[in-house]
């Protein structure tokens, strides 16, 4: 790891709860408290310029899982955004896998963790100290679209029931509705039952804790499906609190962002969906010039206002598919996934992506902050580095690294600047993209 890395992973607060069997190697070790209880604590009063992002925990053979699950669930309920590592003896635990983010087995370093947590050695593929990582989270799916469901395929001798509603819930939230209303119909013999947005004549009103869902109608009024839609009201009020929950666990809360755990994961899948397409996709890494001065000159209040205004700004200059993910601080990572076409005809996605990326540049000089008091353009600048697939790398720990390299070289060469790879290296509209490396890089 270079010095340069070395010192952006110091910036990131991380606990370690009692005593973790964690080396000190380049790198400082994390914050030590006493328990668990200590751990809540600093989440509880950390600042949001300045969050725990995350806690280290151990468990031997003679510790207790059930204790390891409960401590791992009150901090999810505190901050969903908090990565849990559990340091095993022998990993994976299968009990307390559903409950962390990564399990790594002894030794370990603050390098192997800085590693993990940074996205430099991917989930599951073994770094040259520790043995692999199990990720935990399940994979996100935002940007796909809802499988089909083929009802009859999985309806059994008796017809769904409140399982296939759970099952929903847990793997397709897009299909509980339709297995809901499907339900209904199966117990009441009656067809043609409809969901709608808006109230009709003879529609019964879906509605919870003061809350409507929506008008159940049957087609004609019937006081018997009052029941049903007061049933259906509250699976509908639990899809909307389970869809809460997993932004909860995926969006940074100040800025709105996305957050490194859905990062890794969509970054991961992007990536495969691109070589199954053979379509490019690029990264952007990028923080904001002396932002810490500048928090230290306004108050942390007028840097979170800046921050937000990046992340909105930004938010109108990409594509439907990209994502941003602010992944530290004032660090943020764009993964450019958009792979519908182009919008000028001729254009290549590199292309497009590096005019992306110096309009936001721009546009980020252009901001006014009237409420700061800081009328004056040009007060704030970004520097940052764009690595894409699969010129510079073919996995999502090789891009994240290189994009993270290209940043730091920027702010080697005077911030404000923008370090981009061959694969976005042209820009004239007549251009062609480099041919990617062979064989390794690209797929056949």
């Amino acid at each position: 790891m270079s010095g340069a890395s070395s010192s952006r992973s110091a910036r990131r607060r991380i606990l370690a709860v009692g005593e973790v069997p964690i080396t000190e190697s380049g790198s400082g070790g994390p914050q030590t408290v006493a328990n668990i209880f200590e751990a809540l604590g600093e989440v509880a009063v950390a600042p949001a310029s300045s969050p725990i992002d995350a806690i280290v925990l151990a468990i031997t053979c003679d510790s207790d899982g059930a204790d390891l699950v409960r401590a791992a669930e009150s901090i999810r309920r505190l901050d969903p955004t908090v990565q849990i590592v559990a340091i095993v003896d022998e990993p994976p635990v299968p009990e307390i896998q559903p409950h962390v983010d990564y399990q790594i087995g002894i030794p370990v370093t603050t390098e192997t963790l800085a590693d993990l947590l940074e996205g430099r050695v991917a989930p599951g593929q073994p770094s040259s100290e520790s043995p692999p990582a199990e990720p935990t989270m399940p994979p996100v799916r935002d940007a796909a679209p809802t499988p089909e469901i083929d009802l009859e395929s999985t309806k059994g001798e008796g017809g769904f029931g409140d399982t296939d509603l759970v099952e929903a819930l847990l793997y397709s939230p897009g299909n509980l509705r339709e297995r809901a209303i499907h339900i209904i119909e199966q117990q009441t013999g009656m067809t043609g039952i409809r969901l709608l947005e808006r109230e009709s004549s003879r529609s019964v009103p879906v509605r919870f804790a003061g809350r409507t869902y929506g008008h159940l109608i049957a087609g004609r009024k019937d006081e018997d499906m009052r029941p049903w839609a007061n049933w259906l009201a509250r699976w509908l009020a639990l899809e909307d609190a389970q869809a809460t929950l997993r932004q909860m666990a995926y969006r940074d809360e100040l800025t709105g962002a996305w957050n490194r755990r859905y990062l890794n994961h969509f970054l991961s899948e992007s990536i495969e969906e691109s070589r199954r397409m053979r379509r490019q996709l690029t990264v952007m890494v990028f923080d904001i010039d002396d932002f810490k001065t500048f928090n230290d000159q306004y108050g942390h209040d007028a840097g979170d206002i800046i921050l937000r205004e990046t992340i909105r700004l930004l938010g109108s200059v990409i594509r439907t598919g990209d994502r941003v993910c602010r992944v530290g601080g004032d660090e943020f990572a764009v993964v450019f996934a958009d792979l519908e076409a182009p919008r000028t005809a001729g254009s290549t996605h590199p292309d497009s992506v590096e005019k992306i990326a110096r309009r936001f540049q721009a546009q980020i000089a252009r901001m006014r902050f009237p409420r700061l008091g800081l009328q004056a353009p040009g007060t704030l600048s970004i520097s940052g580095g764009l690595a894409s697939y699969p010129w510079d790398a073919a996995e999502p720990a090789g891009l994240l690294r290189i994009a993270d390299q290209r940043a730091l070289e920027s702010k080697r060469r005077g911030k404000n600047f923008l370090t981009i790879g061959p694969g976005a290296s042209f820009t004239n509209e007549g251009d062609s993209p480099p041919s990617p490396p062979s064989p390794t890089g690209p797929p056949r």
